[in-house]
Protein backbone atom coordinates (compact mmCIF):
# COMPACT_ATOMS: atom_id res chain seq x y z
CA UNK A 1 0.00 0.00 0.00
CA UNK A 2 1.22 3.32 -0.97
CA UNK A 3 1.83 6.01 1.82
CA UNK A 4 -0.28 9.22 1.02
CA UNK A 5 2.53 12.38 0.83
CA UNK A 6 1.39 15.95 1.03
CA UNK A 7 3.27 18.32 -1.16
CA UNK A 8 3.99 22.06 -0.06
CA UNK A 9 5.55 24.73 -1.69
CA UNK A 10 6.56 27.99 -0.11
CA UNK A 11 8.56 30.20 -1.96
CA UNK A 12 9.51 33.62 -0.21
CA UNK A 13 11.35 35.98 -1.97
CA UNK A 14 12.82 39.00 -0.04
CA UNK A 15 15.28 41.41 -0.27
CA UNK A 16 17.06 42.26 2.62
CA UNK A 17 17.05 41.27 6.05
CA UNK A 18 18.26 43.47 8.76
CA UNK A 19 19.84 42.12 12.36
CA UNK A 20 16.14 42.55 13.62
CA UNK A 21 14.11 41.33 10.53
CA UNK A 22 12.65 37.78 11.13
CA UNK A 23 9.40 35.75 9.31
CA UNK A 24 7.05 33.20 10.76
CA UNK A 25 5.04 30.56 9.54
CA UNK A 26 3.64 27.54 10.64
CA UNK A 27 5.34 24.30 12.20
CA UNK A 28 6.48 21.60 9.54
CA UNK A 29 4.25 19.05 10.72
CA UNK A 30 4.71 16.00 9.87
CA UNK A 31 8.78 16.68 9.09
CA UNK A 32 9.45 13.71 10.88
CA UNK A 33 9.67 11.49 7.84
CA UNK A 34 10.79 13.89 5.04
CA UNK A 35 11.75 17.28 4.85
CA UNK A 36 13.52 19.07 1.40
CA UNK A 37 14.60 22.60 1.83
CA UNK A 38 15.69 24.76 -1.10
CA UNK A 39 17.13 28.30 0.54
CA UNK A 40 19.15 30.68 -1.23
CA UNK A 41 20.91 33.81 0.48
CA UNK A 42 23.77 35.84 0.92
CA UNK A 43 24.75 36.87 4.30
CA UNK A 44 25.74 40.27 5.80
CA UNK A 45 27.07 38.96 9.26
CA UNK A 46 29.10 35.92 10.52
CA UNK A 47 26.71 35.24 12.71
CA UNK A 48 22.32 34.25 12.46
CA UNK A 49 19.55 32.09 12.13
CA UNK A 50 18.09 31.00 8.73
CA UNK A 51 15.74 28.25 9.88
CA UNK A 52 14.79 27.05 13.43
CA UNK A 53 11.68 24.86 13.79
CA UNK A 54 10.48 22.41 16.64
CA UNK A 55 8.81 19.66 17.76
CA UNK A 56 6.02 21.85 19.36
CA UNK A 57 5.81 25.67 19.11
CA UNK A 58 7.68 26.24 22.67
CA UNK A 59 10.87 24.19 20.43
CA UNK A 60 10.74 21.56 23.30
CA UNK A 61 11.24 18.06 21.68
CA UNK A 62 13.09 17.66 18.55
CA UNK A 63 13.93 20.27 16.26
CA UNK A 64 16.02 22.14 13.41
CA UNK A 65 18.24 24.36 13.28
CA UNK A 66 19.84 25.68 10.20
CA UNK A 67 22.71 28.52 11.32
CA UNK A 68 25.56 30.87 10.50
CA UNK A 69 28.22 30.44 12.84
CA UNK A 70 31.33 32.70 12.44
CA UNK A 71 30.84 32.52 8.85
CA UNK A 72 30.03 28.78 8.46
CA UNK A 73 26.75 27.27 7.89
CA UNK A 74 25.83 24.63 10.93
CA UNK A 75 22.95 22.19 10.95
CA UNK A 76 21.41 21.39 13.82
Amino acid sequence: MEEARELRYLKVTVPRFTKHSWMAFPAFRGAYKHVQLHIEFRPESFDGIILLTGERDDLTGDFMALLIHQGFIEFW
